[in-house]
């Protein structure tokens, strides 16, 4: 079972998304994405990165695009 390194969350007036990075079996940094909102709940892939910074920018671009400008707030 893979660590995690990082997690980071963001929010809006109707959503949530936690992102975790940990490291990955083959190499590399997997970003997940918990989902909360509209009365639903998921957990998806969000690619696996060369480093733990890429796997955040890609979290924060996400938290920006898909929540309104959301930042997330990392906890290491």
């Amino acid at each position: 079972m893979s660590k995690v390194i990082v997690t980071g969350k963001a929010t809006d007036d109707r959503e949530t998304f936690v992102f975790t990075v940990k490291p990955f079996v083959s190499g590399g940094f997997l970003l997940s994405i918990y989902y909360a909102g509209d009365g639903t709940a998921n957990v998806t892939g969000a690619g696996v990165w060369l480093t733990i910074e890429k796997a955040k920018e890609i979290a924060e671009e996400t938290a920006r695009r898909l929540l309104h400008g959301a930042a997330v707030h990392w906890q290491e």
